[in-house]
């Protein structure tokens, strides 16, 4: 698989768009002044390590498929 199709399949993932809303989400909570920074960092890796976590269990399931 090359580069632009690995690219264009992480932009079909819904978890990727999931990922990118709570992002935003937490950005624009942060700018408005409604979290502290350090809330938002918190927001921001539990974001990423929910995102982490389902392309792990999505790959775990595909890997035993190919079996």
């Amino acid at each position: 698989m090359t580069l632009l199709e690995q690219f264009k399949k992480i932009l079909r993932s819904r978890k990727f768009w999931v990922l990118v809303t709570a992002l935003v989400g937490t950005l624009a909570a942060f700018l408005t002044s409604e979290i502290s920074a350090w809330q938002a960092l918190q927001a921001a890796l539990a974001a990423l390590a929910v995102y982490s976590t389902g392309v792990a269990i999505e790959d775990k399931g595909y890997g035993s498929q190919l079996r």
